[in-house]
C-alpha cells in the first residue's frame, strides 16, 4: 500500500481481517460484521444480526496499474439512476464523454461496475439503482457518521478506502471526529463493502467516514450504489 494512504500516526488501525477472523459465525454475530469472499456473500447483509458485509478481493495488478496511471482529469464523475439490465448502455457513453479511452482495462471496470449494480439490486429488491462513480480529491464526507438508508454498496478503485469503526466505538467516533483515537477499520484496496444506514432500524448503521485527503494531491475513484431516493436523477432512459 502507498504510504501516502496511512492515516495519522495517533489512529490505531486494525486490518477489518483481523476481527473477523476471530472466531467465524460467533465473531461476525456479535460484531454485526461479517467478511465474504465471494460476490454472492453480500447477500449476508439481510441477516438480521449483520450491520456490515465485506467482500475482501483483489483486482488484477494490471487494472490497478492503468487506473493509477490515469491522469485525474479524465477520471468520470457520473450519477445515474437506473435499470440493472441498461447498465452498460448507460455508462460507456459517459465515460467516452470523460475522455475515458475505450480500453481492456476500461471495459473491465465496466463490467466490474455492472456486477455490483446487478447483485445490489438483487440483494435489495431494487428496480433501479443509483450509481455514483465519483472522481474525489478533497475532504467528501469526512465526518464519522451513519447513511440515512436502508443498506448502501461502496468500492474504491483508485486511492484510500473508507475507513469506518466497530459498533461498540461508534458513538465515540461520532462524537470525537477528528479527535477520535480508538480503534479504525479500513476497506483493503478494491474491497466491496455493504452496509446497513440508520434507516434500517433504531440503532443501526455502521459509522464510517471518507478518509481525509485535502492537501495531499491524492485522487480518488469512489463507488457508490444505493436504492431510489426522493434526491436520486431521474431514471436513465435509451435514446
Amino acid at each position: 500500500m502507498n504510504p501516502a494512504w496511512q492515516s495519522p500516526a495517533d489512529l490505531s488501525m486494525t486490518p477489518a481481517s483481523q476481527e473477523l477472523e476471530t472466531d467465524g459465525q460467533t465473531a461476525a454475530a456479535i460484531s454485526g460484521v461479517r467478511a465474504v469472499d465471494t460476490l454472492d456473500g453480500l447477500a449476508t447483509i439481510n441477516e438480521p444480526t449483520t450491520e456490515l458485509v465485506i467482500w475482501q478481493r483483489s483486482l488484477p495488478l494490471c487494472f490497478r496499474d492503468w487506473i493509477d496511471r490515469l491522469d485525474a482529469v479524465t477520471l468520470p464523475h457520473i450519477r445515474i439512476l437506473v435499470e440493472p439490465g441498461d447498465l452498460r448502455c448507460a455508462l460507456v457513453p459517459l465515460l467516452d464523454a470523460c475522455g475515458l479511452v475505450q480500453s481492456d482495462m476500461r471495459d473491465l471496470l465496466v463490467e466490474d461496475i455492472d456486477d455490483l449494480v446487478s447483485a445490489f439490486a438483487d440483494i435489495t429488491r431494487s428496480d433501479r439503482v443509483d450509481v455514483r462513480l465519483e472522481r474525489v480529491d478533497h475532504d467528501a464526507c469526512w465526518k464519522f457518521h451513519r447513511d440515512t438508508v436502508e443498506a448502501r454498496l461502496v468500492a474504491t478503485y483508485r486511492g484510500p478506502t473508507t475507513e469506518w469503526v466497530h459498533m461498540a466505538h461508534a458513538e465515540k467516533a461520532m462524537a470525537e471526529q477528528r479527535d477520535f483515537d480508538g480503534p479504525l477499520e479500513r476497506l483493503g484496496d478494491h474491497d466491496v463493502a455493504l452496509f446497513k444506514g440508520n434507516r434500517a432500524g433504531p440503532n443501526r448503521g455502521i459509522v464510517h467516514r471518507s478518509p481525509p485527503i485535502a492537501g495531499t494531491g491524492l485522487t480518488r475513484l469512489f463507488l457508490c450504489l444505493n436504492k431510489r431516493t426522493v434526491v436520486s436523477p431521474d431514471p436513465w432512459v435509451k435514446a
